[in-house]
């Protein structure tokens, strides 16, 4: 397999192309961001939807942003809520994205380029207004989605005028959280998952994972990184924006306890960071792709990587796997499957 020092692979062609450009002149965070900035580009539903990254090495740690949407409502009063009899809503399935905001804070944090210039493969590759509101999230941060034309857009079609429960307030006060993460000892190396990664199991409500796309990327300096987003046509779509809302929040429901305003929605991630064998240095950058038991397959592959040492035999079958590896000679895309 042939090796190089930087390399980026996503379960999209036009976002491993995206993160490649930018491992050039940036980092593994420069370019997963591009990355997923580009299947924002390509895709109506992925800018509001959920984003979870984790990355780490080259001495910054091990950190893991979460940027999955939140439940809206803040600052608002209960409403009644839908009864058993009721249709409900559309739009009170939606939340408040915090994708441009957690990608804006992986890249404040640890990338080593600009907004604009992660984000220009985006926007050379998207069309109409969906260029239009990359375009200003390019020139002002994530705070572009405060602008009249696409904070209104959003509330009209999602806020209580609709049956929805977004406003002004939520897009304003989306906190996406960038927190230092823990590896598990539960696997023959250490393996680092985003920490939340089991709240949806818990709670018994594992979410499919069917609709989750990943990029990873491992740059020349031996920082790895690894992100997932969520690629759906089912939600809101906002025609002005050119942009789908997706329907991955909690609708109030009547004599039912409400999901607390600003709560993230439990989101699939399966994607891993996976030690050496000495320890040193993180080898492996890996996630499942397009499958509806992404997190199960991971966590089979997982465990296969830990009884034979090697990836390429274990997860045929499985699954799309998507990462790459690292070693002291360089770095290579993981086959797919």
């Amino acid at each position: 397999m042939a090796r190089t020092r930087a390399v980026a692979s996503a379960s999209e062609g036009h976002v491993a192309d995206a993160a490649a450009a930018l491992l050039t002149r940036g980092n593994a965070v420069d370019a997963v961001v591009a990355g997923v900035f580009a299947a924002a580009a390509g895709a109506p539903g992925v800018l509001l939807g959920p984003v979870q990254i984790l990355f780490g090495g080259a001495g910054l740690g091990l950190r893991a942003v979460d940027g999955r949407v939140r439940q809206a409502g803040k600052g608002s009063p209960r409403p009644r809520g839908f009864t058993e009899d009721q249709l409900i809503a559309p739009a009170a399935r939606v939340g408040v994205p915090a994708l441009p905001a957690a990608l804006a804070a992986a890249l404040a944090s640890s990338g080593a380029s600009t907004l604009a210039q992660v984000m220009a493969p985006a926007i050379a590759m998207a069309e109409g207004a969906r260029r239009d509101v990359l375009k200003r999230i390019a020139q002002r941060g994530p705070s572009a989605l405060l602008d009249e034309s696409i904070a209104g857009e959003l509330v009209n079609s999602c806020g209580r005028v609709a049956g929805g429960l977004l406003s002004r307030d939520d897009i304003d006060g989306v906190l996406p959280a960038l927190i230092a993460a823990t590896e598990s000892e539960r696997t023959k190396r250490p393996t680092a998952f985003v920490p939340w990664r089991d709240d949806g199991r818990k709670t018994g409500e594992p979410k499919s994972a069917a609709h989750v796309h990943v990029v990873a990327a491992s740059d020349h300096r031996g920082l790895v990184a690894v992100a997932c987003y969520e690629r759906r046509d089912d939600g809101v779509a906002i025609a002005a924006l050119s942009l789908v809302a997706p329907f991955v929040a909690s609708p109030v429901l009547r004599g039912q306890t409400r999901v607390k305003p600003g709560e993230p929605a439990p989101s699939p991630a399966p994607i891993a960071l996976v030690r050496s064998a000495d320890h040193t240095m993180f080898e492996l950058a890996l996630g499942v792709a397009n499958d509806a038991h992404g997190d199960d397959v991971l966590d089979e592959v997982l465990a296969a990587f830990a009884a034979s040492d090697a990836l390429a035999p274990t997860y045929a079958g499985l699954g799309t796997l998507i990462g790459v590896a690292r070693g002291a000679d360089g770095a290579s895309i993981l086959a797919r499957h």
